[in-house]
């Protein structure tokens, strides 16, 4: 073998060397990226989280019981009995209402567990209530838990009469 060839050959074997280990470091390179990334993923994750705040529990809508004076006016409500275990609810109306004349029923039910139960408000509006000014309450079913939920009693103005057609 010529002198000419040997460096041929030992120069092409240099440049192949540099292309392997240029491939090699490009390939170590973005290996060691993909690892940092994983690396920072997983600490960012082994870190307590703060607590995220308790959403509030949502308000209770009021329950309505409109009417004109003289007429009564009713709304329902239900509940489950979660409690597990049989258990007798009775409606508890505040006392803001019950001397208004508010009633609930049925009273005293045996409610099992689990079972769904309707409870319906009756309140007749007196003409002694101002037509702007409500009645404000509550009621609850204390085996149930202490939940209340707001009540109000609203006289509404009379029904229009509707007028006679002109022959």
């Amino acid at each position: 073998m010529s002198n000419t060839q040997l460096k041929d050959i030992i120069g092409q074997a240099m440049r192949l060397n540099m292309k392997y280990y240029s491939g090699l470091f490009d390939v170590t390179k973005d290996y060691l990226k993909a690892l940092q990334g994983l690396a920072e993923q997983g600490i960012a994750q082994d870190t307590p989280a703060k607590p995220s705040p308790q959403p509030a529990a949502p308000a209770i809508q009021p329950l309505i019981l409109a009417a004109p004076a003289g007429k009564v006016a009713t709304a329902s409500f239900a509940v489950t009995n979660s409690t597990g275990q049989e258990v007798a609810a009775d409606p508890e109306l505040s006392e803001n209402l019950k001397a208004a004349g508010v009633k609930a029923e049925p009273t005293g039910r045996m409610v099992g567990k689990g079972e769904d139960v309707v409870f319906t408000l009756k309140g007749k509006p007196t003409g002694k209530m101002k037509l702007d000014k409500d009645e404000h309450g509550t009621v609850s079913i204390r085996p149930f838990g202490d939940r209340e939920i707001p009540v109000v009693l609203r006289r509404l103005p009379p029904a229009a009469k509707p007028k006679a057609k002109k022959p």
